[in-house]
């Protein structure tokens, strides 16, 4: 029989599903705007933390996630040259360019603390809006910022065995860490401002407050997984 189904112990019938409300075309830009000059950036930190590497194993391996970002930064450019806004990506290169100035890592453990925590949070950030993404740009950023388990996985191997070998490593990657996520959620409030329409899509105020305190949540996540003590971030 076709129409709702009735509930046998309320007499009613099932609500609808919530209507999935998807962002207008100028929030999608502005979104896929920021991941394309994000991701070119990435790229270019991702290559030079190659130099240190301390072993050519780990080099090639560094050098394939730089490859990686390169590729992830073509597939959203192509898509954002379909919507003809490959111009809006320069609206968000000051707050990209000092989250990228204001973490640079000094040696390879604080280069596998930038890929676990600061790679993850633009992951986290992606999955948090892509069910707002109209199909085709919801699978672009999908397939280039959420399938990173191997990215993630290869920089966990690396601090826990640094932690292993140094223990006193664990303080330097907490503190580092905590640097990455406050930066990174400063300059995402920063780049909401010049974002007008993406904000909007995300509810404005209380939308900007439910996305910052999911990132944090999964940020803590990743840490306790690291094994690392939480950290507060203001």
């Amino acid at each position: 029989m076709g129409g709702l189904t009735s509930s046998p112990e309320v007499g009613g019938a099932y609500p609808p599903p919530p209507r999935i409300h998807r962002m207008e075309r100028e929030a999608v830009s502005e979104l896929l705007a920021a991941l394309a000059y994000g991701e070119l950036v990435a790229a270019g930190r991702a290559r030079q933390n190659a130099s240190f590497a301390p072993d050519e194993r780990r080099r090639e391996a560094q050098l394939g996630v730089a490859d990686k970002e390169e590729r992830n930064y073509r597939l959203i450019e192509a898509r954002l040259d379909e919507f003809g806004a490959s111009e809006m990506s320069a609206r968000f290169r000051p707050f990209l360019d000092q989250f990228f100035a204001g973490t640079e890592p000094t040696d390879w453990v604080e280069a596998q603390a930038f890929h676990y925590v600061g790679d993850a949070m633009v992951s986290d950030f992606a999955d948090v809006l892509v069910e707002l993404l109209d199909p085709v740009s919801a699978e672009i950023v999908r397939h280039t910022l959420g399938e990173r388990e191997w990215q993630e996985s290869f920089a966990l191997e690396e601090l826990i065995r640094a932690m292993q070998d140094d223990p006193t490593q664990q303080e330097r990657i907490a503190a580092y860490s905590r640097k990455i996520a406050g930066e990174a959620l400063t300059q995402t409030r920063r780049a909401l401002v010049q974002a007008s329409r993406l904000r909007a899509g995300l509810g404005g105020d209380e939308g900007e407050k439910r996305l910052v305190m999911d990132l944090l949540e999964r940020h803590r996540a990743r840490l306790d997984r690291l094994g690392i003590e939480k950290v507060e971030i203001d």
